[in-house]
């Protein structure tokens, strides 16, 4: 099972100690498709190098490919770009095209 949510749904204490919130919209899916949609949006927040971190930790953690979880961006992009905010469509388009298909 995976859940998703995205970088607002995290708070980290002062202790460094991250707690998840808000399991409105806790489903079953692919964790490598959970976390692509989580890795963008951290990039739509500006955090970049936040993205890459929780990339490479969920990969690490997890024993998958990061290739495999970057696959997943061009379809997630596609889908949050017809249900996110207009202002990000352009980004998210941008990122349809990052994979070739064979």
């Amino acid at each position: 099972m995976s859940w998703r949510f995205n970088p607002s749904n995290i708070i980290i204490t002062k202790n460094d100690v991250p707690y998840i919130i808000d399991w409105s919209h806790a489903t079953m899916g692919n964790a490598s498709a959970d976390v692509a949609r989580t890795y963008l949006l951290f990039w739509l927040s500006g955090d970049i190098d936040g993205a890459e971190k929780y990339l490479n930790l969920f990969c690490k953690k997890s024993d998958t490919a990061k290739q495999y979880v970057q696959k997943w961006i061009p379809i997630v992009a596609a889908s949050q770009s017809v249900k996110g905010k207009p202002e990000e469509r352009e980004f998210l388009l941008h990122w349809v095209n990052v994979v070739d298909y064979q």
